[in-house]
């Protein structure tokens, strides 16, 4: 059973959905239970034991979230021995419970949060860094060429590795596009591997290899 973590205020935020729709496709008989990441504790995870848990998008700037209620997430992530992906806000949420830094890209015009904001948004390359693709080590980019084309849409970045990680792949305009714990299946992927089409399966791929472990 997979557990989605619904990382949306007020379900603002498609993240969820299109995870939720891309999982169906892939593992039609892999039940998946999405919960808000208010109700997610160390607990209800032990209770649950679910094989996988994956981190959705978010829908606000991390600084409207109080960091009581990301209490229980936070712990999960840096607890848990089950496989765990967060995507897109879900890798940045990763980098802040370990107390990693994250802030927008760049803002190129006068605004509050997103507003003003630089979004990179579409289909653009991301390089995966040599041990990303090591097959003698189980991970998420295996199968995968050193240059896979997925699907971005960010406003923020992790400015810094948090402690114990080690980088997996970077992109033009943000340099930490993809991270893995050093002693644990922990990984974060900035961009939306959910997200594919014929034209780039390469996410589909991701999500393959991480329901595999």
């Amino acid at each position: 059973m997979i557990y989605l973590v619904d990382n949306t205020i007020d379900g603002q935020g498609a993240s969820p959905r299109e995870l939720r729709a891309a999982l169906e496709q892939i593992r039609p008989d892999m039940p998946t239970i999405v919960e808000h990441f208010k109700k997610v504790s160390r607990q209800r995870i032990q209770d649950l034991s679910p094989s996988h848990i994956i981190l959705s998008g978010q829908s606000h700037p991390w600084d409207i979230y109080s960091s009581e209620s990301l209490a229980g997430v936070f712990e999960v992530i840096r607890s848990a021995e089950y496989p765990i992906i967060g995507v897109c806000g879900g890798h940045q949420q990763i980098a802040l419970a370990f107390g990693a830094p994250v802030g927008l890209i760049k803002r190129v015009a006068p605004g509050e949060g997103y507003e003003g904001a630089f979004r990179e948004r579409g289909f653009f390359p991301v390089e995966l860094d040599a041990g990303a693709v090591d097959t003698a080590r189980p991970g998420i980019f295996n199968g995968l060429p050193r240059t896979i084309n997925v699907w971005h849409s960010h406003c923020e970045e992790v400015k810094a590795l948090p402690p114990g990680f080690v980088r997996t792949a970077s992109g033009q305009a943000s340099a930490i596009q993809a991270m893995q714990y050093a002693s644990r299946p922990l990984f974060g992927v900035q961009f939306h591997p959910e997200l594919f089409d014929e034209e780039h399966p390469q996410g589909r791929r991701v999500l393959e290899n991480f329901l595999d472990l």
